[in-house]
């Protein structure tokens, strides 16, 4: 790196003057105009941001933390890294812009910390994917304390760490309410999940036609254009859609769509074009039929709405932090039935969320999307960072699992997770150092620790922070290794990566 001589000098001032030691990341960069280089340090806290220049880029806007005259010509400016800064920096690097989803299949990183995106950039960039680098839902921000914007800026600077070059996307996940998507469209998301579990009403989907007493006239007319009886999209795959089977979906599915339709309106009005749109059906009571996936993509196609992704809840259990629970078979028989739906109408691919660690199936999730899919993972990088922390500060670790273990019922109420706390195979008294290597290979383990981000975070997050900076190239050699092993298992061992 070509730094000026009196750069140690400047390092150490800087690192009193802010009261933690810093250090400097292996990449710099030019701006042209006005001129400057950019490089980037870090604390065991904070994110900075330096610039050398002659003249201070941003003397009008922002105000720097620390700055000193350099050789008598120039001077480094020195600005936390925060959503302002990040402004500046987009406008100059077009990559620290995010994307809509491109023509690959899509691979989602969720980064509660806000650390590990430059390890999310070294694992994802070997393989042909789109990067969704900035990946967050309301209630996992509530739980962090974090927000849309620190999201993004988080993801920005993995970015820069990492030196990557290519697009990746920002997806402002499971939204239910107009205020979180106004929150995300004004920090620079340009994916939006739209979650619609509390739209769809389950309650005529399991009584059927006989608790229906009449139809309104948007709704005939709805029945009428959808309605074609028995409809064979392939010779294994018919759907039921006659004028007796067809109104119970209907009416439970057109609340969610006309959100949807209210949603993609907003977006549009102030977007443009430049969007891409997730439905998330995942989250509600029952397996979504085919007659329902279909329904509802051709439904929100007739009113112009366009969606790049969709995610039917499959059979079987995705909780989170272990693999797949259930039929294997009987799922790979409803994703197939899925994939006809989805190449029939076309123009979207289809998702699967709490993707992370379901290892047995991603192999059948492949080969029956045709490699066109979409995959979320988060509180799989989060485990990683715990277990860091384990073999870093064991002592430390234990507060963590006390922690974990008193607030178990409480963040239990948020998440689907079979373990009892009864059934742990350790208590935070009786836990040992020689505990530590099966805690993060046993699911009721890894269940507990998955849900818990928030409370540790709550009460250790100073802390845990500081270690993972201390212990940063392991940190970041976990995480890597872990995505790559999720993208191995999904395109084959035999792949070759870029």
């Amino acid at each position: 790196m070509n730094l000026p001589q009196e750069w140690g000098a400047v390092l150490q001032d800087f690192s009193e003057a802010l009261g933690e030691p810093l250090r400097l990341c292996l990449r710099e960069y030019d701006v042209l105009e006005p001129p400057a280089k950019v490089i980037l340090l870090k604390g065991r806290r904070s994110k900075y941001i330096g610039l050398v220049a002659e003249r201070n880029p941003l003397a009008e806007k922002i105000r720097p933390v620390c700055e000193k005259p350099l050789n008598g010509k120039s001077a480094i400016f020195l600005y936390s890294f925060g959503f302002e800064v990040y402004q500046f920096l987009r406008n100059v690097f077009p990559q620290l812009r995010p994307k809509t989803f491109d023509h690959r299949p899509s691979f989602g990183c969720g980064d509660r910390l806000g650390m590990v995106s430059a390890a999310h950039v070294r694992a994802l960039e070997r393989f042909p994917v789109f990067p969704v680098l900035a990946q967050q839902s309301p209630r996992e921000l509530e739980r962090t304390r974090r927000t849309f914007r620190e999201v993004l800026v988080d993801a920005a600077w993995g970015v820069l760490e990492s030196g990557y070059q290519g697009p990746f996307g920002a997806d402002a996940d499971h939204i239910k309410d107009e205020e979180r998507l106004l929150e995300a469209m004004d920090a620079g998301f340009t994916i939006y999940t739209l979650d619609l579990s509390g739209e769809v009403n389950h309650r005529i989907l399991r009584e059927g036609a006989s608790s229906l007493q009449g139809f309104s006239s948007n709704v005939r007319e709805i029945l009428r254009w959808h309605a074609r009886g028995r409809y064979v999209l392939s010779q294994d795959v018919r759907l039921e859609l006659s004028e007796e089977k067809l109104p119970p979906v209907v009416l439970s599915y057109l609340p969610a769509i006309e959100k949807v339709e209210r949603f993609s309106d907003l977006l549009r009005g102030r977007l443009g074009s430049s969007f891409s749109l997730e439905i998330s059906l995942d989250e509600g009571e029952g397996i979504t039929s085919p007659e329902a996936h279909f329904f509802v993509a051709e439904e929100l196609r007739r009113r112009g709405v366009n969606f790049e992704s969709l995610a039917p809840r499959f059979p079987g259990s995705f909780e989170k932090g272990v693999d797949y629970i259930g039929d294997i078979e009987k799922f790979a028989r409803a994703l197939r039935v899925h994939a006809v739906i989805q190449r029939n109408l076309g123009g979207y691919r289809l998702s699967l969320h709490s993707g992370s660690d379901k290892f047995s199936i991603y192999p059948v999730f492949f080969q029956e999307t045709g490699g066109f899919f979409h995959l979320k993972t988060s509180g799989t990088s989060w485990l990683r960072a715990l277990e860091t922390l384990a073999e870093a500060r064991p002592e430390l670790f234990f507060q963590v699992y006390r922690i974990a273990y008193d607030t178990f019922e409480e963040n239990a109420k948020a998440y689907h997770v079979s373990v009892r706390k009864e059934e742990l195979p350790v208590t935070p008294e009786n836990i040992t150092k020689q505990d530590l290597r099966m805690l993060f290979v046993d699911p009721r383990i890894r269940q507990l620790l998955h849900i818990a981000y928030g409370s540790v975070l709550d009460a250790l997050g100073e802390e845990l922070r500081e270690v993972l900076a201390q212990e940063e190239e392991r940190h970041y050699g976990k995480v890597e290794e872990n995505i790559r092993k999720h993208l191995l298992a999904l395109f084959g061992e035999s792949f070759k990566e870029v």
